[in-house]
């Protein structure tokens, strides 16, 4: 009887003390919500929309920072292929791989990105400059908050970090876990937190919504009324280590060493936070290097195009470790907007959409400046994942816009950072569809609302680096960074638009009929070249194809400034765009091709004693693989148009072969139909200088197309998908 009541009030004291944390979430949603348009302000001054004659707008240059963009080591220039240490002996191989493969991801995303800047800079970056001065004051709280037992406690716990066999009950301080107890000293009220920082057992955190990776989190800074941390309700994160870091005159994130290997794992984690909390602005991680008073802490902050981060040296030495305590109580106490929180979006952290946890910070509605109304959002993601860091980057999701008393309509919310070049272009586009007397396009979604913010700041100078035993004058610039900015597009929505994957057969081949006319319908309306024909940018709803994502196009009057860069979507990628010439509306067609036939192999189940040879045919597509080399796909793409590709031993030849072979007779048609076609379009034909003789052109390729799907048996085929 005894151990039961002390079960019960222990339960009694949990769900007491839930119900506080949940009530401080609240108050913190709630504050965060009111000053979210002061933050909107100040993070994001929106730039005004494109002219009516469809021109792009003047870019505007942010002043430039004074933040050193730094360069790569000597050696890691010199040796690319050295690996990494060895790991010591109580990491598992599967650690060894996941290090090795950060060195890998982090060599060759993360040169010409990475940026050294001041604290202040850092703060002001991430949340104005409202937490440069809340940190002073927070110093002076700290000053007398912080004694000799609390530092030596401190010293001891940081020390038991990095023991495997620590344990979280290892690291407290009068019962608080010792990063809270630090903060605690900086704090300047009595006030509930509704976040705090949370020790994060060695178990990978919990697989949701698509994370399934198996990495290791040391701790994290997230809402005191989640049970545990997730991907989705990491505020801060937060890495440990020994051993010290390399040093502030190269990139911290290329080389061979243990130092380099933690910076790596730190910032690889915070890449994956970034990913699955796609509306963010910035994901900050708080990493601390080295042992006792000597120790360093790098605090970055990671967006769309570059690592940003500061050093505080010794930061467990005099009046920096005032700095870092006061750090430690500035983040949790912080609007979730300065912590790199989309302030155009309002999140939902107390009662999130099914399947998240409480805490997750899910999307749950948005704001536009000039939207006359509230878009509410489902917690739904129409986008794939990105897949590297520092590229175009496009996150779409689904919601229903409320205005005045008039019924919801179904919208899709886009939120893309793209290279600050590209500034309104799909507004400029879908305007253009839409000008003139001709009805609107039923293929091109209509423009409900849209917002464009400015890019980052540009650094002062670029970094030159000479290589080892070279002359002076052979230099290696750092690769470009690419500044780009925030848009933020809402259009109307068709309700159960669905993917091509998900269509039978007999809609593939309407959607396919009508893809080709839409394609000549848009050149015929304005010149509008889409430029990103895709899988992922063509829905279907109501026996209507829908085109989506034309920020990437342009209108074919427009002088082509696109050499030496590759635009679009790999997978389907034309010819030409692989080498990066001029484009031609012919293009469009070659790419619509790659979509059918991606569509096409990747939902066909052959027969199964070919399953295994079917994999092996499938792996020399390159679908969804963005390692991929664009030179590779070039080769592949020219043979697969070759007179000889429909002989056994090619790519088209083989794949003709199963298909027959598992009695998939009409979408060897079809395939054999499409591939028949005059294509890649030999551009020496073409007087591209002549918009009435292209325009024919592109007519009569765009007749022959539709002639190669009306010659499959379309009952046939709709037997085989």
């Amino acid at each position: 009887m005894a151990k039961s009541g002390k079960k019960r009030k222990r339960k009694l004291e949990q769900n007491g003390q839930h119900s506080a944390h949940l009530s401080a979430l609240k108050l913190y949603e709630e504050a965060a919500s009111k000053e979210r348009e002061t933050m909107r302000m100040s993070i994001l001054p929106g730039r005004e929309p494109p002219s009516t004659d469809l021109s792009t707008p003047q870019h505007v240059v942010p002043a430039a920072s004074d933040s050193r963009l730094l360069p790569t080591d000597p050696e890691a220039i010199e040796y690319p292929n050295k690996t990494l240490v060895t790991p010591s002996a109580t990491n598992t191989a599967q650690r060894k791989e996941q290090r090795e493969g950060d060195a890998r991801f982090c060599a060759k995303h993360f040169q010409g990105h990475v940026v050294l800047s001041p604290l202040h800079v850092v703060l002001a970056r991430l949340g104005t400059q409202v937490l440069v001065e809340k940190l002073q004051q927070l110093k002076g709280v700290a000053r007398s908050g912080l004694n000799e037992r609390l530092k030596a406690a401190v010293l001891k716990n940081l020390s038991e970090e990095s023991i495997s066999s620590s344990k979280p009950a290892d690291r407290m301080i009068d019962k608080r876990y010792w990063l809270s107890r630090l903060a605690d000293a900086a704090a300047d009220d009595n006030s509930p937190l509704g976040l705090d920082y949370f020790p994060i057992p060695a178990a990978e955190l919990p697989q949701q919504h698509g994370y399934n990776k198996k990495r290791k989190y040391d701790a994290s800074l997230r809402p005191c009324a989640a049970e545990v941390s997730t991907i989705f309700n990491i505020f801060v994160n937060v890495e440990f280590t020994k051993t010290d870091p390399p040093t502030g005159t190269s990139n911290p994130l290329v080389g061979a060493s243990a130092g380099v290997a933690k910076c790596q794992q730190a910032i690889a984690n915070a890449d994956d936070l970034l990913t699955f909390q796609s509306t963010r602005l910035f994901v900050p991680t708080l990493s601390f290097h080295g042992k006792g008073k000597n120790t360093k802490l790098f605090v970055s902050i990671l967006n769309q195009e570059r690592l940003e981060f500061a050093v505080v040296d010794e930061c467990f030495e005099s009046d920096s470790f005032l700095t870092v305590s006061a750090l430690l109580h500035l983040f949790r106490t912080a609007s979730m907007y300065q912590l790199g929180y989309n302030p155009l979006f309002t999140y939902n952290l107390t009662s999130p959409p099914s399947d998240f946890s409480v805490g997750d910070a899910v999307p749950a509605s948005i704001i536009l400046p000039g939207l006359r109304g509230l878009v509410h959002l489902n917690g739904k993601r129409l986008s794939q994942l990105r897949s590297t860091p520092f590229q175009r980057s496009t996150v779409v999701l689904e919601g229903e816009l409320h205005a005045d008393d008039k019924e919801p309509i179904p919208v899709v919310v886009k939120v893309a950072f793209i290279a600050e070049d590209r500034v309104w272009r799909e507004r400029i586009l879908v305007d253009a569809l839409y000008a003139g007397d001709e009805d609107a396009p039923a293929y091109a979604p209509e423009l409900v609302a849209a917002f464009a913010a400015h890019g980052s700041p540009p650094l002062n100078c670029e970094i030159l680096h000479t290589r080892r035993k070279r002359p002076a004058s052979d230099v290696m610039a750092l690769p470009a960074m690419v500044r780009r900015h925030l848009e933020v597009m809402i259009f109307a929505s068709p309700r159960e638009a669905r993917k091509l994957m998900d269509i039978s057969a007999t809609d593939l081949l309407a959607v396919a009929k009508q893809l080709f006319l839409s394609i000549l319908d848009a050149f015929r309306r304005h010149g509008v070249i889409h430029r990103d024909i895709s899988v992922n940018n063509i829905l279907f709803a109501d026996n209507k194809l829908l085109m989506i994502d034309w920020e990437l196009g342009r209108r074919f009057v427009e002088p082509f400034t696109g050499q030496g860069t590759v635009t679009g979507t790999l997978d389907t990628m034309s010819v030409a765009n692989l080498m990066m010439v001029d484009p031609l509306p012919h293009d469009e067609i070659e790419s619509a091709i790659y979509v059918l036939v991606k569509v096409l192999t990747q939902t066909f189940k052959p027969r199964e004693d070919l399953r295994g040879e079917w994999r092996d045919i499938l792996t020399q597509y390159h679908w969804d693989n963005p390692d991929v080399k664009p030179g590779t796909l070039q080769q592949l793409r020219i043979l697969l148009w070759s007179k000889t590709s429909f002989y056994s031993g090619t790519t088209i030849g083989a794949t003709l072969n199963i298909f027959r072979l598992s009695g998939h007779l009409a979408s060897a048609q079809l395939l054999q139909a499409l591939f028949s076609l005059p294509l890649p379009i030999e551009r020496h034909e073409v007087d591209r200088s002549n918009h009435a003789t292209v325009l024919s052109s592109f007519t009569v390729l765009v007749d022959k197309a539709v002639a190669a799907l009306a010659s499959v048996d379309a009952s046939s085929l709709a037997r085989e998908i």
